[in-house]
């Protein structure tokens, strides 16, 4: 009896770290300390301008795919485009570009503090586009509402582009967020 008890003991230690330790990543916002990477994309055709998409990768890693696929669609509109990420020195450069595009994961309906903190950088003399993504499938009418609340305080603008990338729709989201960005 008494060796089962010092194991559940054991066994709820180990819960415990696992579960502060997790906690404690999202709010120091960790896995934005390995978005330290930039490359540049050229468009097939002349270019029209240049984009930055700036992204915080977050634990699974949806969003630097997201961004990764906008990118890409900046990148079939013929902008010339700098995917980095929010800790590189790209990042840390926001001018001389026409389109910005920044977004992260969401966590507790804030997109993350990194993300939070680059947009207070950005100038108002860019089209803005901003992405959280979800990794949910199911659309939350009120993580919406609370991103473009962010945004537009870590802005000072209402004029930002805002959209959560849901699981499972990331084409089409990440689309709709370059398509309402270029026109």
């Amino acid at each position: 009896m008494r060796k089962w008890l010092k194991i559940a003991l054991i066994v709820l230690i180990v819960i415990v770290f696992v579960l502060v330790s997790l906690f404690a990543a999202l709010i120091f916002d960790l896995t934005s300390y390995e978005a330290t990477g930039s490359e540049t994309l050229n468009p097939t055709g002349a270019s029209v301008g240049r984009a930055l998409v700036v992204y915080d990768p977050g634990f699974s890693g949806a969003a630097s795919r997201d961004a990764g696929k906008i990118a890409d669609d900046l990148r079939a509109d013929n902008y010339t485009v700098v995917l980095a990420g929010v800790r590189s020195g790209a990042a840390g450069n926001v001018s001389g570009y026409s389109v910005i595009v920044a977004g992260g994961p969401i966590y507790f309906g804030r997109v993350s503090s990194s993300i939070d903190g680059f947009l207070t950088t950005v100038q108002n003399n860019a089209k803005l586009g901003v992405f959280g993504s979800t990794g949910s499938s199911s659309y939350v009418e009120s993580d919406f509402t609370s991103l473009q609340t962010q945004v537009a305080s870590a802005t000072h603008s209402a004029n930002a582009v805002v959209k959560l990338i849901r699981d499972g729709n990331e084409t089409n989201d990440c689309a709709d967020l370059v398509s309402e960005l270029v026109q």
